[in-house]
């Protein structure tokens, strides 16, 4: 039991405010590119900002808790 207590208090929390200009932002994005008639083709320039949008996010929460980003160059 002991040792469930000590893993659970290591655990991180990932939390995100929804009113952040930021998620606001990329809600609004998400939403541009789903919102496509039928027939039409999604916007790679959108899809593309998406990517870019969530790996800084992402990369920027691994660095905030003391993990090694990864280069998406290699």
């Amino acid at each position: 039991m002991k040792m469930m207590q000590e893993w659970a208090k290591k655990q991180k929390t990932l939390e995100i405010n929804h009113r952040s200009p930021v998620i606001e932002g990329l809600l609004s994005k998400v939403i541009q590119y789903n919102d496509v008639e039928e027939g039409e083709e999604k916007d790679e320039e959108i899809a593309k900002e998406l990517d870019e949008i969530t790996s800084i996010l992402i990369d920027g929460a691994l660095i905030r808790s003391g993990f090694d980003v990864p280069d998406a160059n290699m």
